[in-house]
């Protein structure tokens, strides 16, 4: 069996309780490289449990009886103590039910998933800095620096010192775990035009961001063994699939129709194409990225267990998994985020933090603080390695403003 901790919160206990095949002991402190059930998620935690239970739609309860949490809410908004509470063989019985029901889900997790590539993608989203902003620019797009309700501008309301409050991303929002902002600076809403009241936190740096190119499209392109060698993927699709009949711009509104899930009619009408010249186009770009074997794959997988796993792992569930283009959809998704992460968290290890301070992630994109001295050594990053595939992912370089 897999070893696990119960935290003394979860207990209403003054100790933890480690779990393993010889029984059980109590601990004061928490071993680091053990699963651990707290009350909330610990994103420090590497072996979180909690996220574990989460990313499998599975679920613990850590509450005793209703009776007496109903009894104990009316004494006290506080903590309980379950085990000065609870008659002996009431708090017995509820810390057996709690591990038998930690031990019924326990071996069905994702537990490589988190040990490795959460945990890592976690670490690069801990490591972002606050964003200096531009207090007075601030103060005009947001209308004289009053109150001025919701929205994302006003997320970005500058406190001491003129830095905008830590982002903390929700890495649960979506069914592919494509990020969104569970509270701070709401990037991902933000216009583009206001990524303007950004201010560099160096006097001489600059704000810039590197994102990944049509990263997606890679990724289904690697799974049907192909190995795109440009920055421009949907130029070597056009030469490699279609002999270069077709314009660049034309197969990439195919491609995007492809793993999207347009339909070929309206493909058809986009393109100004219909019968035998529509059916051999979509034929083609289809054998290019295999994808029929991919959704039959994708399918028998969750026929089996119920859902499908991105390419690291992570478990992914679809309402209607008759409609193949969310199955496509979703793994291609999905596996952009980890890659996306995976490879920004090796590029901020590699580059270090002496002038570079990574601020947010944009989803294919990340954005960077970064001191006049060290914009060279952010320049010259032109692509990424990332766990799990053989050849780099290339990204684009762009300076915002200062």
């Amino acid at each position: 069996m897999t070893p696990f901790c119960i935290s003394s919160d979860v207990l209403g206990s003054e100790k933890h309780m480690l779990v393993d095949q010889s029984g059980f002991v109590t601990l004061d402190k928490i071993p680091p490289d053990v699963w651990t059930l707290s009350k909330s998620i610990d994103s420090r935690r590497r072996l979180c449990l909690n996220s574990a239970l989460r990313l499998n739609r599975s679920s613990v309860s850590i509450a005793p009886p209703d009776k007496w949490v109903k009894a104990m809410s009316i004494l006290t908004k506080n903590d309980v103590k379950w085990s000065n509470v609870l008659p002996p063989d009431e708090y017995k019985r509820f810390v057996k039910n709690l591990v038998k029901s930690i031990l019924g889900n326990i071996e069905d997790l994702p537990q490589e998933y988190c040990r490795v590539t959460w945990s890592s993608c976690g670490d690069l989203l801990a490591a972002l800095k606050p964003a200096k902003i531009d207090t007075a620019l601030f103060r005009e797009l947001s209308g004289g620096g009053v109150e001025h309700g919701g929205g994302a501008l006003e997320s970005f309301r500058p406190g001491g010192g003129g830095f905008a409050s830590p982002i903390h991303y929700d890495r649960f929002g979506t069914r592919t775990g494509r990020l969104t902002v569970a509270s701070g600076p709401n990037i991902l809403t933000l216009k583009k035009d206001h990524r303007k009241i950004l201010r560099s936190f160096y006097a001489d740096g600059k704000i810039c961001n590197l994102d990944f190119s049509s990263l997606e499209a890679r990724i289904i392109l690697y799974e049907a063994g192909v190995r795109p060698t440009g920055d421009d993927i949907y130029q070597q699709i056009s030469e490699d699939a279609l002999g270069g009949r077709v314009s660049r711009d034309v197969t990439k509104v195919a491609v995007l129709s492809e793993l999207y899930g347009i339909s070929k009619a309206a493909l058809g009408n986009r393109l100004s194409m219909s019968g035998k010249q529509l059916d051999d186009f979509v034929a083609s770009i289809r054998n290019y990225f295999k994808t029929p074997e991919l959704k039959a794959r994708l399918k028998e997988e969750y026929s089996t267990l119920g859902k499908i796993r991105n390419k690291y792992g992570r478990p992914l569930f679809i309402d209607d998994p008759s409609a193949d283009h969310l199955l496509v959809n979703t793994y291609a998704q999905s596996t952009g985020v980890d890659v996306s992460l995976l490879g920004f968290k090796s590029i901020v290890d590699t580059l270090g933090a002496d002038g570079i301070r990574p601020l947010f992630v944009l989803h294919d994109a990340l954005i960077l603080d970064v001191r006049g001295d060290r914009l060279v050594d952010v320049e010259a990053v032109r692509s990424t390695s990332v766990p799990g595939y053989s050849s780099n992912f290339p990204l684009k370089f762009e300076t915002v403003h200062n």
